[in-house]
């Protein structure tokens, strides 16, 4: 099973007000604090307790220091694609209109150059730096310091997950 179909049965597991706040924190972006939240949401923070347990349980959202994170970038990716446009720029209006800072950039795959795309997919193909340098008629070295932008930008830590993330995106 694809790791995108993972995720979208967890997130379709979930009760109906939890995909909710999960769609309203995506807007905020990967990583967001619960008082932001329930600003956002107009609820005081006690009453997304529950929904915070179930989508900490079902492994969506990690604890982040005093901060919440989403579990990895194709969970955020997922949640945020989930919502509609009108919807989440709208909610984008409200956080700003709130003093809240908007994120400087895009995240996830939208963040990414079209030659770093190229590299990812490649990665999700099983090559090696070198074989991809080969293939887009670089170094080793100049594909490798794309794969550490790469990591940065996504928010991940090693090969297996960015080979993943590219095969769930094909």
């Amino acid at each position: 099973m694809h790791p995108q179909n993972t995720v979208a049965a967890r997130l379709a597991a979930l009760s109906a007000p939890t995909r909710r706040m999960l769609q309203v924190a995506s807007t905020i972006g990967p990583c967001f604090g619960v008082l932001e939240l329930a600003r956002l949401m107009r609820c005081g923070t006690a009453q997304l307790l529950p929904y915070l347990d179930e989508a900490l349980t079902a492994g969506l959202l990690l604890g982040a220091g005093d901060r919440l994170m989403f579990s990895c970038p194709l969970v955020h990716a997922e949640v945020a694609a989930s919502l509609c446009r009108p919807a989440a720029a709208a909610l984008r209006a409200e956080l700003a209109a709130m003093g809240a800072p908007r994120p400087a950039q895009a995240t996830g795959w939208e963040s990414l150059t079209e030659q770093e795309r190229h590299i990812a997919a490649l990665v999700g193909r099983a090559l090696t730096n070198q074989q991809i340098a080969t293939r887009i008629g670089r170094s080793r070295h100049t594909v490798n310091y794309h794969l550490r932008r790469i990591f940065h930008k996504l928010g991940i830590v090693s090969r297996v997950e960015l080979a993943s993330m590219a095969r769930a995106r094909r």
